[in-house]
């Protein structure tokens, strides 16, 4: 399925005006209540280049000389099993919680699309649906305006501070954090933004950076 049949199915979504509830967000300097729906997962796709998995992915894609399209269904596996290999013991207890209390996390996703911030929940209800033999699937999220091609750069703040700034059950290691932050400065963010979106220090995106800069 590409990426403008993922935004009518979306759209048509939106146009019906039957949300499953609400979420707040900071989003755009701003904060303000975004509409949860429903999404059959037919219709979303992993975001290759989520923080957790970005070096698994660029290691990958740097040994096979081939870009991951998370829209085509074997790259799609290949994402996964980093999202699973990430974190194993989190990803089971986040498993079990899916599997008897359902979704309670709502999630966020591009106009098209893109899960911005819930690609392991998703892959984890996956996983339950496929064992049960359940269909179809869905997830709970906010859907943007906007594609992740329309604007970059908001999202990927979006994404950093929904991710990293909050996310304490599952934590990112060292060299997630330190691609995160090469990514973040390539966009044009300064130290002491990026540290506000990671939940850390300018003195210590200062030093995951000159780590990097060593490493490479």
């Amino acid at each position: 399925m590409n990426s403008k049949q993922r935004m009518a199915y979306l759209n048509e979504l939106v146009a019906k005006g039957k949300p499953y509830g609400a979420k707040e967000l900071w989003y755009k300097n701003r904060k303000e209540k975004f509409n949860v729906y429903e999404i059959d997962l037919e219709y979303l796709v992993y975001n290759a280049y989520n923080h957790r998995i970005g070096s698994f992915v660029k290691s990958y894609e740097k040994q096979t000389g081939r870009t991951l399209d998370a829209s085509n269904e074997g790259d799609a596996k290949v994402i996964e099993n980093f999202l699973w290999d990430s974190n194993v013991p989190s990803n089971k207890e986040t498993k079990k919680s899916l599997t008897d209390k359902k979704q309670l996390e709502y999630g966020i996703v591009t106009r098209d699309g893109v899960v911005i911030d819930g690609n392991r929940r998703v892959m984890l209800i996956k996983q339950i649906a496929e064992e049960k033999k359940e269909k179809p699937m869905y997830f709970l999220a906010v859907i943007l305006e906007e594609t992740l091609d329309q604007n970059p750069k908001e999202i990927m703040r979006l994404e950093t501070t929904y991710q990293m700034g909050e996310d304490v059950k599952v934590d990112y290691n060292a060299i997630e954090k330190y691609l995160t932050c090469k990514d973040l400065k390539s966009y044009g963010f300064g130290e002491e933004d990026i540290g506000k979106m990671m939940g850390e220090t300018r003195t210590k995106v200062k030093e995951y950076v000159e780590i990097l800069e060593l490493m490479d």
